[in-house]
């Protein structure tokens, strides 16, 4: 897989380049039956003892980046850390960190 950060390289970033239009992300992104359990690990201002959240997965259709897995939350596009799993304290699990990519706009 490519640099996930390079895949905001592929769309026409709008709103300080921190955005994608939502034609874009319905053109390339898809959603699955899958969901992840995930945590955002603090940066979301709650989830500070790993705190996990639910979502469905998306999937992309850009060459380099089929097999990584994405959420949305609200406005923004998260990416799968693969390589990162955080404790949640309160349960002892170990859950995949979701990090930020870009935000989709409005339709």
């Amino acid at each position: 897989m490519k640099n996930i950060y390079r895949l905001r390289n592929e769309f026409s970033l709008k709103n300080y380049n921190t955005e994608i239009t939502r034609a874009d992300f319905e053109a390339h992104f898809t959603k699955t039956k899958g969901r992840i359990d995930f945590t955002f690990n603090g940066w979301d201002g709650k989830s500070y003892d790993g705190e996990s959240r639910r979502a469905h997965v998306y999937r992309t259709d850009i060459p380099g980046y089929e097999d990584a897995r994405f959420i949305k939350v609200g406005k923004g596009l998260h990416y799968i850390d693969e390589e990162s799993s955080v404790l949640e304290k309160a349960t002892g699990a170990f859950h995949k960190e979701a990090e930020w990519l870009v935000d989709v706009g409005r339709a």
